[in-house]
């Protein structure tokens, strides 16, 4: 079946919100970042989803998550492609904040030295799990 890559409209969010779930990903943004939204669609149902958002000057890749049963058939990878087009001119740099750290490597990025997200994060820095949070912060450069 063939998947497309596509923006993301106001009637995603509903999709959008259930795919993060089911990862215990933040949900809370994804109405006031819609517009910043790619989805991964097949028949009519959204089976995929990823965000980049701006920051304070960091630009960071977020929400990226695909269905259990659609995992490993190339729609994490279409979707950062996606995304990477987008951010091209943008920055020289992407940040992600992730428990998925071989997929991110697989991708060409970085793990960075945990003490960096507060640093780099204001959400971080706020935190209080922060001493036992499990997310990798890492780094894309741009060439």
């Amino acid at each position: 079946m063939t998947v497309n890559i596509r923006s993301a409209g106001t009637g995603d969010i509903p999709d959008i919100k259930s795919i993060l779930s089911q990862y215990i990903l933040e949900t809370e943004l994804v109405d006031d970042n819609i517009d910043r939204f790619v989805v991964a669609e097949t028949g009519g149902r959204i089976v995929g989803c990823a965000c980049l958002v701006s920051s304070m000057g960091v630009i960071e890749l977020r929400s990226i998550a695909v269905l259990p049963g659609w995992k490993n058939n190339g729609i994490g990878r279409r979707l950062f492609e996606t995304l990477m087009q987008m951010a091209k001119g943008m920055t020289d740099r992407i940040y992600v904040r992730t428990t998925a750290k071989d997929f991110f490597e697989k991708m060409g990025f970085e793990a960075l030295d945990g003490s960096q997200k507060p640093v780099l994060w204001q959400d971080c820095a706020d935190c209080d799990k922060l001493d036992v949070c499990m997310q990798v912060p890492m780094v894309l450069e741009l060439r």
